[in-house]
């Protein structure tokens, strides 16, 4: 699986993943022409690389999530993150990469979170 992350996500721990043979990347730093899209974009243009998207803006795309499938459309998964369990701090960076590593260790398919939602811990 492939995964983007968010803008308010560090682009230290795409490059962590990225040295540990995944591919991930930062909208902050790898892909700054994403930068000011909108959330729907984001989510189109990131169905079409078949990457999985990673957020903490889980009210936003939780409204995309559902008018896309809703609409007959598709994603190739959304990855919630929540401030209270895995804080976007500079000392949780550890944290971070294994949480997500964890996730894509266990789906490795491009597909295997197409049009679904997933929460980490």
């Amino acid at each position: 699986m492939k995964l983007l992350l968010d803008e308010m996500i560090s682009p230290q721990v795409a490059r962590e993943l990225r040295a540990r043979g995944h591919y991930v990347e930062a909208i902050k730093r790898d892909r700054p022409e994403l930068e000011g899209l909108s959330d729907q974009e984001l989510v189109a243009r990131m169905a079409s690389e078949q990457r999985a998207m990673v957020t903490n803006d889980v009210a936003d795309f939780r409204v995309i999530h559902d008018r896309l499938l809703a609409q007959g459309g598709e994603h190739y998964g959304l990855v919630f993150t929540f401030d209270a369990t895995l804080p976007r701090a500079r000392a949780n960076l550890t944290a971070w990469v294994g949480a997500l590593e964890s996730l894509l260790l266990t789906h490795p398919d491009d597909a295997a979170l197409r049009n679904r939602i997933t929460a980490l811990p």
